[in-house]
Parts: structure tokens; sequence; C-alpha cells
């Protein structure tokens, strides 16, 4: 017990990248969404990570349809 292979540093920076990805994805559909960018990427930062993607999905559109801000 001790040793990590190669392919657990390959799927280590995977993850990591896709984590990062999510947090920079987040933020911007959140502000697409008419939410602030920042603090959903603090959100899926910190606190539920890509999880924040469907989450933004469910939430209601803070744009009109006409995109306006609401």
């Amino acid at each position: 017990m001790g040793t990590v292979t190669f392919d657990g540093y390959i799927l280590s920076a995977l993850v990591t990248v896709a984590l990062v990805a999510s947090i920079y994805l987040a933020g911007r559909l959140a502000e697409r969404r008419g939410r602030s960018f920042r603090t959903w990427a603090w959100i899926a930062a910190m606190l539920i990570g890509p999880l924040a993607l469907p989450l933004l999905l469910l939430l209601p559109n803070l744009h009109r349809p006409n995109g306006n801000h609401a």
C-alpha cells in the first residue's frame, strides 16, 4: 500500500481539470441567466462543485424573454 500508478496521476489530473472547468462554466452560465458570476463560481468551487451546473439550470432565468434585465 502506498504506491500510486501513473494511471492514478492521470485520473487525478483529469478530475482536477474537470472541477476547475466546472467552476468557470457555472460562473458563465450564472451570468447568462442573470446571476452573479463571482457568487456562483465560489459556490461551485467551495460548496457543491459540478452540481452547481444542473442547479443553475433548475433555477429560473432572471432575464426577461426579450433579453433585458429584470
